[in-house]
């Protein structure tokens, strides 16, 4: 095992580390433009990540954790349905209770915009990559990145995601990824911007 505290190995996750994946990619995420005007402060943040990571993308789908310091959630194109009525009111009630109805409200319209421009081909989608601030810049994103893409490779299956961070468009295209163009979800949502990777036997 890597012993370098900085630079921990990229490791898979299971249901069990719902928690620490949602607190990381919370932190992450802190100055998102699109989850802070979704959601406001990082607690409200890090409490949706959690419940989503718990209730959907380590059930349905996979991740990767570099210790304590990193967090990816990916799912395959057939398992990425909304969840039923019954299973998500928890996660409502905890917009809610966290960030406020106008929040539940926001995330809705969001959810709906991001559906109807998700690719209809199968693929492998990255709902969700982040390093706590402290962490980036190390080389933990690419650690992460890495090995989701052994597992979209070793399928010889497409990648698709939505970056909402214009700056991070150059570090998805040294991994393949190819941007789609500009999306605006809902009215007065920041930009996301849609990347595709092709299906390939090797990462580059």
């Amino acid at each position: 095992m890597n012993q370098d505290i900085d630079r921990p190995d990229a490791l898979p996750l299971t249901l069990a580390d719902y928690r620490r994946a949602g607190a990381i990619i919370g932190d992450s995420f802190a100055d998102d433009p699109v989850n802070s005007w979704v959601f406001g402060k990082e607690s409200g943040i890090a409490a949706y990540f959690t419940l989503i990571a718990k209730k959907q993308y380590l059930v349905n789908g996979y991740g990767h954790g570099t210790g304590d310091l990193g967090a990816t959630l990916w799912i395959r194109s057939e398992f990425h349905q909304a969840l039923p009525l019954l299973q998500s009111l928890d996660i409502a009630a905890s917009i809610i209770w966290n960030s406020g109805l106008g929040a539940l409200i926001r995330g809705l319209k969001l959810d709906e915009g991001m559906a109807d421009h998700h690719p209809k081909e199968p693929h492998h989608y990255l709902y969700a990559i982040g390093t706590r601030q402290k962490a980036q810049g190390k080389g933990l994103g690419g650690k992460l990145m890495t090995a989701g893409l052994e597992r979209v490779d070793a399928e010889k299956s497409a990648a698709y995601l939505e970056s909402s961070k214009a700056s991070n468009i150059p570090f998805y295209k040294r991994f393949g990824f190819e941007l789609m163009g500009e999306l605006i979800p809902t009215e007065g949502c920041p930009p996301m911007y849609p990347m595709w990777r092709e299906p390939r036997s090797e990462i580059f």
